[in-house]
């Protein structure tokens, strides 16, 4: 009878150790956008609720600033993550990492002029001149400056923080041109009573902000956490991102294909550089004289989102 319950106990041990060595701990980050309790507020209910999920502990690190967040990001140090299309697609190509769901919609920016700048109608008229917008890594700057191949020729951009004001400074004569998305052009450029402004450039869209997954989260686990975060009980997680990034549209699944050959955009940044000569045929993007189109200038969001990065 000893003999049993000894060997019983010692079973029970076995089987808790077995399950401690598999609960692994991973670490979930996102980009310095906001202060880190606003992080914690976005981000902290996804560790929590995927880890009650997945028997998996998920720590939500907030990175110091942008050098550490993409220092960290080269060296693997992330587990999982969100953030734009073009960290995604680096991390796919060079870290092998799995996108798992993704807000859905397309990202898309203009470079807008004053109608009154008779110096600055085309697009080839930034050369040398300024542009206001976010600093990069910001999407919309590193596509603004993805279209003179020269840098030597790229407009100088004059760093203001958040859409509208980069907007406004335009307009305020602070720059000649601005590079802003193109949900938010289409608020700004509805309340314009004067319609003062004119589109130079309309970029073709790419994926929303993702998710994804490094590869040592093994591959069901994966596949549990991408089921997870689009029940219900996922749905709910993530409420407060969908909110700030996507106007409280629900997430939806994703995969690498989606997040193929961006990653270029980041080649200038020491340390992210990809083997591939040239962007893909999506991705070539259009110079215009006038803006028309309604199908990519619908709905908007919060004019301040950060979805660029």
């Amino acid at each position: 009878m000893n003999f049993v319950k000894g060997l019983m106990a010692s079973l029970v041990l076995v089987c808790s150790m077995l399950a401690a060595a598999q609960a692994d701990e991973y670490v979930f980050t996102a980009p310095p956008r906001e202060k880190p309790v606003q992080g914690k507020e976005l981000y902290g209910p996804i560790a929590e609720f995927l880890t009650a999920k997945t028997g998996h502990t998920f720590t939500y690190k907030h990175p110091d600033n942008w050098l550490s967040y993409m220092k960290d990001m080269r060296m693997d140090k992330f587990d999982l993550v969100f953030d734009g299309p073009h960290f995604v697609s680096w991390r796919v190509a060079a870290l092998e990492h799995t996108p798992l769901v993704r807000l859905p919609g397309k990202l898309e920016f203009v470079i807008i002029s004053r109608k009154d700048n008779a110096k600055v109608s085309k697009l080839n008229d930034l050369s040398g001149k300024s542009i206001c917008g976010h600093a990069p890594p910001n999407l919309a700057t590193l596509t603004m400056q993805e279209q003179f191949k020269n840098p030597a020729r790229q407009p100088r951009v004059e760093v203001v923080r958040g859409f509208k004001n980069v907007y406004k400074a335009m307009v305020a004569r602070k720059c000649d041109a601005a590079v802003i998305p193109a949900k938010v052009y289409k608020k700004l450029n509805k309340s314009d009573e004067q319609k003062q402004t004119r589109v130079l450039f309309q970029s073709t869209g790419l994926p929303h902000q993702a998710i994804s997954a490094a590869t040592r989260i093994p591959t069901d686990a994966q596949q549990e956490m991408q089921a997870a975060l689009l029940s219900p009980e996922g749905v709910a997680a993530t409420e407060k991102l969908r909110k700030r990034f996507a106007g409280g549209k629900e997430m939806i699944t994703t995969n690498k294909d989606e997040y193929k050959s961006y990653g270029y955009l980041l080649s200038d940044f020491w340390g992210f550089e990809l083997n591939q000569a040239e962007p893909p045929k999506q991705l070539v993007t259009n110079e215009l004289e006038t803006h028309s189109s309604k199908e990519t200038l619908e709905k908007p969001v919060n004019e301040d989102v950060a979805a660029a990065q």
